[in-house]
């Protein structure tokens, strides 16, 4: 693929989409002084090149168990490893790393049972794995679709339609297996007009979008926007490995929240309590970064970081070396 840099208007899209992937370009043009039309063939352009992309996934209340998985490789199969590991849908994200592991996993099942069978047998067995070592996730602080490239101005922000909420005489619950195919069919589309999506799944177009309403404000599905990092204003990501007071869980959480750098943030079991993957715009950014952890998190230790040398794999998607989507996805379970 042809490399595509992204201009001001992109960012802009992409982070008007991260407020809300389904936001109408008739809504979103007079907020950023542009034509629907425009918009439409920007994202098209935007996501076609695979510089960004839209996801659908499981909400947090349906993820019961998840970790956080390193990998030591062999020399020379680090590459090999991680996409041996990618088959497996249970990992959703695979970042190749510089420092002490060679490869950062996300890991999430449906029961604990199922976690443990995967973390004591199929992980082990992936051909180059010199070691790993797993970090239980008990609370997620912060998910990556909580970041935004942070294109707007405030005022556009507050501008951006908030998702249409389920009508008042619509359906209280939405069943497991309406729910999954809903994901399912939004996987490779989150934009997919309700129409074609109830055709999909079996529903009328008005239960459809009344389903996609109850499930994303229920938690249970979530629709995010992600943009290959290297084209983005924030290029450089790095995986922190923090060990906070006990007394001081509370703010840490507060403080994380509020960092921009922040893409992604958990309470985790071992020799870290909590493990954090936070974006840079420089390489010297990433120090700051432990600067910054220190002055807000009283008592705070940075035990341990890698930086981010390439993502193989984000939330069932192929990466390429670039960064962008290759097009090649791994369903999530």
């Amino acid at each position: 693929m042809q490399e595509i840099p992204l201009d001001d208007l992109d960012l802009q899209i992409i982070h008007a989409l991260q407020l809300e992937p389904r936001v109408a370009w008739t809504a979103l043009a007079p907020i950023l002084g542009t034509d629907a039309v425009t918009l439409s063939r920007r994202w098209e352009r935007i996501s076609g090149a695979g510089t960004a992309w839209l996801s659908a996934v499981r909400g947090s209340g349906e993820m019961v168990a998840a970790a956080l998985v390193e990998f030591s490789c062999e020399p020379g199969r680090v590459l090999d490893v991680a996409h041996e590991a990618a088959q497996l849908p249970e990992i959703y994200s695979i970042d190749v790393t510089a420092g002490g592991r060679d490869l950062i996993a996300t890991v999430v099942s449906r029961t604990d049972g199922a976690l443990a069978d995967l973390l004591l047998g199929r992980l082990g067995r992936v051909p180059g794995v010199r070691s790993v070592r797993t970090d239980i996730v008990t609370d997620v602080v912060r998910l990556g679709s909580d970041w935004t490239v942070q294109a707007l101005t405030p005022a556009q922000q507050d501008r951006i339609p908030a998702p249409r909420p389920p009508r008042a005489g619509a359906a209280k619950s939405v069943t497991a297996d309406l729910a999954g195919a809903l994901r399912r069919a939004l996987e490779p589309n989150a934009r997919l007009p309700f129409r074609e999506l109830g055709e999909q799944v079996g529903v009328s177009a008005q239960r459809a979008s009344d389903a996609v309403a109850l499930l994303r404000r229920s938690g249970r599905l979530v629709l995010r926007t992600d943009v290959a990092a290297p084209f983005s204003s924030w290029p450089i990501a790095a995986w922190y490995f923090l060990q906070v007071p006990s007394a001081e869980l509370g703010a840490a959480r507060r403080e994380l929240a509020t960092m921009p750098a922040v893409q992604y943030a958990a309470i985790a079991t071992g020799a870290s309590n909590m493990i954090v993957a936070a974006g840079a715009r420089r390489k010297d950014e990433v120090v700051r970064t432990e600067m910054e952890f220190a002055r807000r998190i009283p008592g705070v230790r940075v035990q341990d970081r890698s930086m981010v040398l390439r993502v193989h794999k984000h939330l069932g998607r192929l990466l390429e070396p670039s960064g962008r989507a290759s097009g090649a996805v791994v369903p999530l379970p």
